[in-house]
C-alpha cells in the first residue's frame, strides 16, 4: 500500500505566507545594505553621506517585493486606527430554545407541580411543549427558631406558597419549570409586614431579574411574565432596600429549569441551599442582625436550609443502597464561597454552576459554589452509611452548622468496604449474656445535636448537649466495655489512635471492645465529631 505525508493544513490565513516573504526580502535588504556601509566605513577614515545616501536609494530602487498570490477565498480586513479592534466571533452558536410564541402557550396542566419546600424537590414536568407556569408567593416576616439545641430564635424574611402557613419562609419554595416556559409569577406582601420586598431571580433575562417590577410594600402584590431561556438550577433573593440585610434575614431559593432533553433520571432528589446568620444577642428575645459582622464577612452561623439541624437527626436524608441521589445546591451567601463535600463519599456526577447543558465532571470530591450560584451534584449509595454533606472549610461545619446526613440503608458490600478486628482484641456486635455494672456506655438518644469540636465542658458530667450517658469511664485491664445506640442516627465508636473501631452502629445496635492494655483511651464518633468521651484503664 502507498503511503504519502500528512497534508499541512491549509493556513486560515493565505496572506500570511505573502507578509512572511515580503519581511525576509527586507531582512536580505537592509543586510546588504549593512555590509556596504561597512565596507565604506573599513576603506575610508570620513564617509561622505550624500554618498551612502545615494547608494541607500539605488539598492532600494532595484527591490522588487514578491506578489501576493491571489486569494479569492479569503478577504483581508481594513486596516484601523484601533489596535484591539479584532472581527466579532460568529461560531458558538445559539443554546437558547426555538420559542414558541406567548400567545400560542397552554397554561401548565393542572396536576403538574411546580413548586416545593426544602429539601423536597417538585416531579419534572411530564410534557414536551412550553407552556405558562403560574406561581404565587407569600412574603414572611416571622421569628424563627434557627438553632433547636440552643433555642436561639431570630426574625426570619423570606418567601411561602401562597396560601400557606409555614411558620418560616427560610429558604424560599423551589420553583421547577422547562426551558422555554413562561414563568408568571405573582408575588403578595401580606399589609402586617413591616418592609418592602421583591424578588430577583437569576433565571429571569429583564430588569434586574424581575427585581424592579416585583417591589412591593406591605398590602401590595405584583405580577411578572419572564420567558426561561437558560437551564440550570439558579439562585432568587429579594433585592430591596439593603439588599444584603434582606439576604441575610432569609430572602432566598432555588428555582430549577429543566432542559429540552433531561439530564439522566435519578432515584432521588433534594433541594438544599446554604446561607450565612450574622447575629449579635439581644437582651431580651430573639437575636438581632450584626451589620458590622456582615460587612466584616464574619458570620455566626453557616447552615443548611435555613436552621442548624436543618438536615440531620430525624431531618436527616434518606436513600438506599443502589439508589443514585440527585442534589440541586444552591449558595445563597450572603459572602462566603461553599466548598461542597460528601464524607465518606464522592460526587458521581457534578454540572458546575448549575448549567445543565454542560458536560458533567465524573468522581468528583468537592465541589466550589460561589455566592450566589448553584451546582447540580449525584451521588451513588454504594455501602449502609451516614454521608456527612459539609462545606470543607470545616469550622463552618464543626462549629457555624453547616452539616447535614445522608443515611445510607441496606445490606453490606464487603468488596467496597469492610471493618476488620484489631490484633489482640474481642469485638461483637451481640450484648454479653451477663454485662458487669458500670462497663455499658450509651449514646442518648440526640446525641447527633452539634456542638463546637473544642466544647470545653465536652467531657464534663454536665456536658450540654449530652451525647454519653458516661464522659469518662474508668475499668481494670480485662474489662470488655459495650457501648450502645439509643439514638435516631447512626454512630461509631472509634479511637482516636486508630486502635478500634466499631463501625456504623444503628440505633439498638451494641458494640463491645476488651481493653487489654493500660492508658487513656479518647474515642469519637466519625460521623458526628464532636461526640467526644474517653476510657481510662488502670492496671
Amino acid at each position: 500500500m502507498t503511503t504519502r505525508p500528512p497534508e499541512t493544513p491549509s493556513h486560515a490565513h493565505p496572506a500570511l505566507g505573502w507578509l512572511l516573504a515580503a519581511a525576509l526580502a527586507g531582512v536580505l535588504v537592509a543586510s546588504g545594505l549593512g555590509i556596504v556601509s561597512m565596507v565604506l566605513l573599513a576603506s575610508h577614515n570620513s564617509v561622505d553621506k550624500d554618498v551612502v545616501q545615494a547608494l541607500v536609494d539605488e539598492q532600494l530602487a532595484a527591490f522588487t517585493p514578491p506578489e501576493a498570490p491571489a486569494t479569492p477565498s479569503a478577504t483581508i480586513p481594513t486596516p484601523t486606527t484601533d489596535p484591539i479592534s479584532v472581527p466579532v466571533p460568529t461560531e458558538f452558536g445559539s443554546v437558547l430554545p426555538t420559542l414558541t410564541p406567548k400567545a400560542e402557550l397552554p397554561p401548565a396542566p393542572a396536576d403538574e407541580i411546580n413548586v416545593s419546600y426544602a429539601p423536597n424537590v417538585p416531579p419534572a414536568p411530564d410534557r414536551t411543549n412550553q407552556a405558562i407556569v403560574t406561581v404565587e408567593f407569600d412574603i414572611v416576616e416571622k421569628v424563627a427558631v434557627i438553632d433547636p439545641a440552643t433555642g436561639i430564635e431570630f426574625e426570619t424574611w423570606g418567601y411561602q406558597i401562597r396560601g400557606d402557613d409555614q411558620l418560616t419562609g427560610t429558604p424560599g419554595p423551589m420553583v421547577r419549570v422547562r426551558v422555554g416556559d413562561v414563568l408568571r409569577f405573582v408575588i403578595h406582601n401580606p399589609e402586617e409586614n413591616l418592609s418592602a420586598h421583591n424578588v430577583d431571580f437569576h433565571a429571569v433575562t429583564g430588569q434586574g431579574g424581575g427585581a424592579a417590577d416585583t417591589l412591593v410594600a406591605p398590602g401590595e402584590s405584583a405580577i411578572i411574565e419572564a420567558r426561561m431561556l437558560y437551564p440550570g438550577i439558579f439562585m432568587y433573593h429579594c433585592a430591596a432596600g439593603d439588599v444584603p440585610g434582606h439576604i441575610a434575614h432569609g430572602m432566598y431559593g432555588g428555582i430549577l429549569v429543566d432542559p429540552e432533553t433531561p439530564l439522566p433520571e435519578p432515584d432521588k432528589e433534594f433541594y438544599i441551599v446554604q446561607s450565612e446568620y450574622y447575629l449579635t444577642a439581644a437582651d431580651s428575645g430573639p437575636y438581632t442582625q450584626d451589620r458590622e459582622a456582615m460587612t466584616d464577612e464574619h458570620p455566626t452561623m453557616v447552615v443548611f436550609n435555613g436552621a442548624k439541624g436543618a438536615l440531620t437527626g430525624d431531618n436527616a436524608l434518606q436513600i438506599d443502597v443502589g439508589d443514585r441521589a440527585r442534589f440541586y445546591f444552591v449558595n445563597a451567601g450572603l459572602n462566603l464561597d461553599s466548598n461542597f463535600h460528601p464524607i465518606g463519599s464522592h460526587w458521581d456526577s457534578v454540572w458546575p454552576e448549575g448549567a445543565s447543558l454542560s458536560q458533567p465532571i465524573r468522581g468528583s470530591q468537592t465541589t466550589l459554589v460561589p455566592a450566589g450560584g448553584g451546582v447540580i451534584v449525584d451521588l451513588l449509595g454504594q455501602v449502609p452509611s451516614d454521608i456527612i454533606l459539609v462545606d470543607h472549610a470545616l469550622t463552618r461545619t464543626f462549629d457555624k452548622g453547616a452539616i447535614g446526613i445522608v443515611t445510607v440503608s441496606g445490606e453490606p458490600n464487603l468488596e467496597i468496604f469492610e471493618v476488620g478486628t484489631t490484633e489482640g482484641a474481642t469485638a461483637s456486635t451481640d450484648t454479653p449474656a451477663a454485662v458487669p455494672e458500670g462497663t455499658v456506655v450509651t449514646i442518648v438518644d440526640g446525641a447527633w445535636t452539634g456542638q463546637p469540636l473544642d466544647a470545653p465542658d465536652e467531657f464534663a458530667d454536665n456536658e450540654v448537649p449530652v451525647d454519653y450517658d458516661i464522659n469518662v469511664l474508668t475499668v481494670q485491664v480485662g474489662t470488655t466495655v459495650t457501648w450502645v445506640n439509643e439514638d435516631s442516627q447512626a454512630h461509631t465508636v472509634t479511637d482516636v489512635g486508630l486502635g478500634f473501631d466499631s463501625g456504623l452502629m444503628t440505633k439498638g445496635d451494641t458494640w463491645s471492645y476488651t481493653f487489654t492494655e493500660v492508658g487513656e483511651f479518647e474515642y469519637f464518633c466519625a460521623p458526628h465529631p464532636w461526640m467526644r468521651a474517653k476510657v481510662i484503664v488502670e492496671g
